[in-house]
């Protein structure tokens, strides 16, 4: 693009205060070079400039355009601080294989980076996924995919497909909801890669996120002309948050999702040649549809910087009907959802079986639940009624048995009985289990009628049997015969009354 004459003039004055030993750059001194050149010089002042973390420069306005000299350089101890830390939180991210996201408030970010920042990396992802979840909320993707991803240039096609995976996750298909958005994000930025001819999907991302980039910087510096080297991502990554995310995001793309397979180690799985090609089956977590929804739309955002076109709000925008009437779909399947698991728990327990793992859901959080509720009405209330004091333990890790241990005092003697009672999640249960508890506890329980108890619990010596039909022992405290008896007391004679009571009582005289 040619550069016009004003334009030229104020690379000219760039260049001729950076030539050595030439004075400092000063308003004065720029102001007479811009006089000596016949420019109409309307001010000239020293001024901070930029949005997030601002910069001191001179700004020229004449002939009716602006030029910024900054009066700061990559030598500067502020710029360097501010580097540092931007190059510190990018570190984080890419700890948890992320990138700094939009529309999340500085308070949560902050939180999460704190909580991350001392873990490793199994830790850090586990902390990382907490947070997650209650920052891309059910609400929140719903906005993502009902208001902005409709209005993108390349990924609106995708839209219907990414509502129906929302939909299709929440009715308890979370695999092959994961599935489905995997291609849609290579195929949003092969769609923008189409549209300039012979560029890869890399040069794409590149490509893309360099002019997104270039316009944060005319926005930073309030659309002035510049010097180049001012106007890089280098230079900004720690100047301008917009330049942060999307220099993360591309980062994410490019070390994470797209990363080679043989150079790929991520945690998360969240790689396209590992799904493409069957090498794991780790994509399937659960929070990588979140993170899939929140990168689609965060590449359409970034499209939008790259063709100016800003038809995608960098801001959050309240929630409209259509986003509200997805939200209301998916939290009417997940209420169905559970009706049906719990049908189908029942179905299989009738049977003597868990039901099947599947890729995202082992069974286990449903089954604590249930296992964990179980326990409160068949064992907790009976024993309190009964006088004990209880205690309940957490389901172990494959929610298979809780135990509540059962503590009572003796009047007589003060001193105190325990009683250890199992619950099992259900009859038909190895037979190793039922002879580890055996040792560990009094009486084994567990939920539903029974099934073959013979079979599974084959030599216990406790007692086995369902838990509705069983009645906890009374406590000693309201034992009889555990209760202390009273001293037996000497009779003693009637009090003497006194002479005035006697007087009292003394008949009339005739």
């Amino acid at each position: 693009m040619t550069s016009s004459r004003e334009e030229k003039l104020f690379r000219g004055f760039w260049c001729r205060a950076k030539v050595p030993g030439a004075p400092a750059l000063t308003p004065a001194l720029l102001n007479e070079w811009a006089c000596q050149k016949g420019m109409s010089v309307t001010s000239v002042q020293e001024r901070s400039v930029g949005l997030f973390h601002p910069i001191p420069a001179i700004v020229l306005e004449a002939d009716g355009r602006k030029a910024c000299y900054p009066l700061i350089s990559t030598d500067s101890a502020v710029w360097q601080a501010n580097r540092a830390a931007a190059d510190r939180t990018a570190a984080l991210w890419n700890k948890v294989e992320w990138f700094c996201p939009l529309w999340v408030s500085n308070a949560k970010l902050g939180e999460l980076l704190a909580s991350i920042q001392h873990l490793n990396v199994e830790a850090a992802l586990k902390q990382f996924d907490y947070h997650l979840s209650d920052a891309y909320t059910l609400g929140f993707l719903a906005v993502c995919i009902a208001q902005l991803l409709p209005k993108t240039r390349s990924l609106a096609v995708f839209a219907p497909l990414a509502r129906e995976a929302f939909l299709a996750f929440y009715s308890g298909q979370r695999a092959s909801s994961v599935a489905a958005l995997f291609p849609a994000l290579e195929g949003g930025i092969q769609r923008i890669a189409s549209a300039t001819p012979n560029m890869n999907y890399k040069d794409a991302i590149d490509h893309t996120c360099d002019r997104a980039c270039r316009l944060a910087a005319d926005l930073y510096f309030e659309r002035m002309w510049v010097p180049d080297e001012f106007k890089t991502k280098e230079f900004l990554f720690g100047q301008d948050e917009r330049v942060f995310v999307f220099e993360t995001f591309r980062r994410w793309l490019q070390e994470h999702f797209f990363q080679d397979l043989d150079k790929y180690s991520g945690a998360t799985s969240l790689n396209r040649h590992l799904f493409a090609h069957g090498k794991s089956i780790d994509w399937q977590q659960p929070s990588n549809f979140s993170r899939l929804v929140v990168a689609l739309t965060t590449l359409g955002v970034i499209e939008a910087w790259h063709d100016e076109s800003n038809s995608v709000p960098i801001l959050f925008p309240a929630m409209d009907t259509d986003a509200t009437l997805l939200l209301r779909q998916a939290q009417v399947r997940v209420q169905l959802q559970m009706m049906l698991n719990l049908h189908e728990q029942a179905a299989f327990q009738a049977e003597g079986l868990l039901v099947p793992e599947m890729p995202t859901d082992d069974g286990v959080t449903l089954r604590k639940a249930v296992l964990s509720q179980s326990a409160i009405d068949d064992l907790v209330r009976p024993l309190r009624e009964a006088g004990w004091s209880v205690r309940l333990t957490e389901p172990d890790e494959k929610a298979l048995y809780v135990i509540a241990i059962a503590t009572a005092s003796t009047t007589a003697t003060s001193e105190s009985q325990e009683l250890a009672v199992a619950l099992l999640y259900s009859c038909a249960t190895d037979t190793a289990l039922y002879h580890d508890l055996a040792e560990r506890v009094d009486v084994i329980l567990y939920r539903g009628p029974p099934y073959h108890q013979e079979s599974y619990a084959c030599g216990i010596t406790r007692h086995v049997g369902p838990a509705a039909g069983w009645q906890p022992p009374v406590a000693p405290s309201r034992c009889p015969c555990h209760r202390r008896e009273a001293p037996e007391q000497e009779p003693q004679a009637p009090p003497t009354p006194s002479a005035a009571a006697m007087e009292a009582i003394k008949p009339p005289s005739a």
